[in-house]
């Protein structure tokens, strides 16, 4: 009764740009935006939706979300359907420019067109947001846009993906929504020397704005080749699985804004989709990333052992230990527990770099249970302090190959992320 009744007023609202939009194409482009993450980009922290301004952080500079809101003079009110396509599928502007692959059409190429409008139609029911999104201003040779022709003759595989008709339905749908819409690969996968995905690595890990985004091939080292399909899920679905891996940086975004609102059908498709793609090893990863640490009681014991390990000891003691507990084997139990350090898919990484990016940044994930919240450390310690603190985690609860960390790697993190500069040193710490 509810569709029928829109279905009949919506001709009747005075000026509507979906008027047009039958009730149905308006309720999946909601459904289709959720999974393609539209407002992680398009949506500035604390901005109005759709209106633009997030912040890209990249090798070349700083590329800002557009306005994609129903405003006509600033967002796409007065876009053509064919001039939305061009933008989403082919990296085309209304104005003819060409679009920098910050948006991952790269991905969205493999999205039908009929998604694509569905997304436009849902769009244009979302309130205008009548201002400009800042202006991404790259210098000189990036800001000559007419030179990402080139980047896409290498790199762009345009056309919408067929379905295999060897595999099942949920196979392809899981394929659709990793390969397209969900666009998995912009960060999971490694990139070439021309910046664009390493297609013969897919999945096989990547790096954005300061944050690992790790394996997610069926390799049982670096990758989810010992993860259930119910683990897969469950992280999807809530960013947490205990003795695996909690979410934080993008991913912890990507959950909040995305996929926890799929149904479980789409995870599992995906998880099925994921578990099927070939296995891609890392050599640095030597057994399986979840498998590192054990508890450990030398957080006292270790003061006054050296200069360095008391230094850690001290910072754990001080800033961890209330919250993941002296052991590291974390605190509580159910949604709001404070993971264990050991045997998580992050201290096991061979690579230290989500550990300083988590104790920098935090980690907040918006859930529709509540907020999951770990406070940022970086006004309260210095980067030798954080390399300190990281290498100490890695060594008693990690992966020991990850802890190298040093207070130049931490500043480039911290600066990558446009966080504070750190505090003076006091007296006793290290330059």
């Amino acid at each position: 009764m509810k569709n029928i009744f829109l279905a009949l007023l919506l001709p009747l609202i005075s000026g509507p740009l979906w008027a047009q939009s039958s009730v149905e194409q308006i309720a999946r482009g909601e459904y289709l935006a959720r999974a393609a993450d539209c407002t992680a980009c398009h949506t500035a922290p604390g901005g109005p939706a759709f209106g633009g301004g997030y912040p890209v952080s990249t090798p070349f500079g700083m590329i800002y979300g557009s306005n994609i809101s129903p405003d006509k003079q600033f967002g796409i009110g007065s876009w053509s359907d064919d001039e939305f396509v061009a933008a989403v599928r082919d990296g085309i502007g209304k104005d003819g420019r060409q679009l920098y692959p910050a948006m991952p059409y790269d991905a969205f190429t493999k999205m039908r067109r009929a998604d694509v409008l569905a997304i436009k139609a849902w769009l244009l029911t979302q309130t205008p947001v009548a201002r400009a999104a800042p202006q991404t201003d790259l210098g000189f040779p990036y800001n000559q846009r007419w030179g990402i022709r080139f980047w896409k003759w290498f790199n762009l595989d345009a056309g919408e993906l067929q379905p295999d008709a060897t595999r099942s339905a949920s196979w392809n749908q899981g394929r659709y929504l990793t390969e397209a819409l969900a666009h998995c690969g912009t960060c999971h996968t490694p990139r070439t020397l021309t910046m664009g995905m390493d297609r013969d690595k897919a999945f096989a890990g990547g790096e954005l704005s300061g944050w690992l985004a790790y394996n997610i091939t069926p390799d049982n080292n670096a990758g989810i080749g010992r993860w259930s399909q119910q683990d897969l899920v469950s992280y999807l679905k809530t960013g947490n699985v205990a003795g695996r891996a909690s979410a934080s940086g993008p991913m912890a975004e990507a959950i909040g804004h995305s996929l926890q609102y799929l149904p479980d059908a789409d995870l599992r498709a995906i998880a099925e989709y994921l578990r099927s793609v070939p296995a891609v090893a890392d050599k640095h990863q030597t057994r399986p990333r979840d498998s590192w640490g054990s508890p450990s009681q030398q957080v006292f014991a270790l003061r006054g052992s050296n200069a360095a390990m008391q230094n850690g000891a001290t910072l754990y003691n001080g800033n961890c230990a209330a919250c993941h507990g002296s052991d590291g084997g974390g605190r509580g139990s159910g949604f709001h527990a404070y993971p264990a350090l050991f045997h998580h898919a992050s201290t096991g990484a061979a690579d230290g770099t989500n550990l300083v990016s988590a104790i920098l940044n935090g980690v907040q994930r918006n859930m529709q249970q509540g907020e999951i919240l770990m406070p940022s450390f970086a006004e309260e310690l210095s980067d030798q302090q954080i390399a300190d603190l990281s290498n100490y985690i890695s060594r008693q609860f990690g992966n020991p190959a990850a802890a190298s960390i040093s207070a130049e790697r931490v500043r480039k993190l911290r600066n990558e992320a446009n966080l504070p500069s750190p505090p003076q040193l006091l007296q006793g710490d290290k330059p």
